[in-house]
């Protein structure tokens, strides 16, 4: 079977908050996006989004996948995160990104996307996702399940804990069963910019389901100085990036931990979104 597309897009107006995204531009009632007949599977989900930029602070971004088209249940996907220090300017363009992955689907049921925003509300924030469905795995593919969870990182040189999923305030850190490890990594992080300085951002995760102890990961990188009076400072915005082929083993029903941290100087508010994707 060649591959299909299903695309659905919506704007997300306050934050922590689950905004289904129904409409396809002009298609303004697209109806139910059904798995198509003959799929087995997404084997990848092609994400963008972007803020307006309305608001002088910081946002984090994941999409939600749900409903009976996909019978081993929800899955959450890292998008996005940004910032801007004044709401007087700031003009960019978010190319979507592809995330492989591999969720069963059940071909003539139902999937329901949502948007999701965490940290503060920014205005207006524009989503579009589009699910690639396929009849069988890629070579060497096995499925795939997802853990996400976001959180602010207000001081430099703290260890903050990741704790949250938006409207979920307290997600399962349980391992599931029938996996053996975190297989790629999707993440964001950005900040506000609302002080002068720099700061390198890396994830550390651990607790008793990780066989081999905290393993700590380079994920980003955030400088800001203060422009000249009158003008305004750029915006961040950072598209989801993945690491694939992370091979970080870990136990089933055991508990990890997700957490991430700013080394440097103080720039105001970090905002990280992080998705673990188990095999």
């Amino acid at each position: 079977m060649a591959k299909l597309y299903r695309t659905r897009e919506g704007d997300i107006s306050a934050v922590d908050t689950r905004s289904q995204l129904t409409t396809v531009g002009s298609e303004t009632a697209p109806g139910p996006l059904l798995v198509p007949q003959g799929a087995k599977f997404i084997t990848a989900v092609h994400i963008a989004g972007i803020s307006n930029y309305a608001a002088a602070t910081g946002y984090s971004l994941f999409a939600r996948l749900e409903g009976p088209g996909l019978p081993n249940g929800p899955e959450t996907i890292a998008a996005a995160a940004g910032g801007v220090p004044v709401a007087t300017g700031g003009n960019q363009a978010s190319p979507a990104i592809r995330i492989p992955v591999n969720f069963p689907v059940t071909p003539a049921n139902e999937i329901l996307l949502f948007g999701e925003c965490a940290g503060t509300d920014m205005g207006e924030v524009t989503m579009v996702v589009t699910l690639e469905f396929s009849s069988e795995l890629p070579s060497g593919g096995v499925v795939n399940k997802t853990f996400t969870v976001e959180g602010d990182i207000t001081a430099a040189d703290t260890k903050t804990n990741l704790t949250t999923q938006g409207s979920v305030t307290a997600p399962s850190p349980v391992v599931p069963s029938g996996v053996s490890k975190i297989d790629k990594i999707i993440f964001a992080a950005t900040s506000e910019g609302l002080a002068s300085g720099s700061q390198g951002i890396f994830l550390r995760i651990g607790g008793n389901a990780v066989k081999n102890g905290e393993q700590v990961i380079a994920i980003s990188a955030v400088g800001r100085i203060a422009v000249q009076t009158g003008s305004d400072a750029a915006p961040q915005n950072m598209v989801a990036v993945v690491l694939n082929d992370v091979d970080i083993e870990v136990n089933p029903s055991d508990t990890l931990s997700v957490s991430a941290e700013g080394a440097g100087t103080d720039t105001g508010t970090v905002h990280v979104v992080v998705t673990l994707v188990y095999a």
